[in-house]
């Protein structure tokens, strides 16, 4: 499992070597081979941030720790905007890249405008216990390296990230296979961990294990044919 610094450095170099592979992806248009390298590449951060997080866990408020809490935050702001162009990529509608990028930017750029206001703002005066009113921290949990973020409106962030992991690929047309795939992981990601292991929401998030190895995979173009809508594999010039 990657319940380890050093599983986290081999997760995070896996990705930068798989994310490069699809940049170099010659049979897809520039914007879907980078939509598509910027997914993979983004999460590889969040590996690298936990690599760097397991020597000062715990140390809250100060140091190293603050410095990658708050990358932490802005890393998972930008959530939205790293899943949902590459997830459009594989709809048959023309437009969908564009729109989801629209899209992608407006929900992560409010969740950005949100990491800035008082975290005491809160939707119905909900004690969330990992994106809401309290102090950003990397900390030790029962298995792994979890994570605190302090944001206002932690409901409409955690939510919103949510949908743009695993919901917003429904939105588009013939795009079922790469949705249901990612909402399956998603869940499993999320919750299993919670269900199995008995742990926070925040340690959960951060078991990006479960989730780092097929959420790369399919983003390759080695399994494009799979998850691409057939009615857009007809639209394009495989190799």
């Amino acid at each position: 499992m990657c319940f380890s610094a050093d599983m986290s450095l081999g997760l995070g170099l896996a990705g930068l070597a798989a994310s490069s592979v699809t940049l170099l992806d010659k049979s897809e248009p520039l914007w879907v081979r980078v939509a598509r390298f910027y997914a993979i590449f983004h999460f590889s951060l969040m590996e690298f941030i936990q690599y760097f997080a397991y020597p000062v866990a715990d140390q809250c408020g100060y140091g190293t720790n603050q410095f990658l809490s708050e990358l932490s935050v802005y890393h998972i702001s930008l959530q939205a905007f790293a899943i949902m162009p590459a997830l459009a990529t594989y709809s048959s509608d023309k437009t969908a890249l564009k729109k989801a990028t629209i899209t992608g930017v407006v929900l992560s750029s409010s969740f950005l405008v949100f990491s800035f206001l008082p975290k005491e703002w809160q939707l119905f005066e909900v004690a969330p216990n990992f994106i809401g009113n309290m102090i950003s921290c990397l900390f030790m949990g029962k298995y792994h390296i979890g994570y605190h973020i302090a944001s206002a409106y932690g409901l409409l962030v955690t939510w919103g990230s949510l949908f743009g992991l695993a919901i917003s690929g429904f939105v588009w047309k013939d795009n079922w296979r790469i949705a249901s795939y990612h909402f399956g992981m998603a869940i499993m990601t999320l919750f299993m961990p919670q269900w199995v292991f008995g742990v926070s929401t925040g340690e959960a998030a951060a078991m990006y294990c479960f989730y780092s190895i097929p959420i790369t995979v399919s983003f390759m173009p080695q399994f494009k044919r799979f998850f691409t809508a057939p009615e857009a594999m007809q639209q394009r010039e495989y190799a």
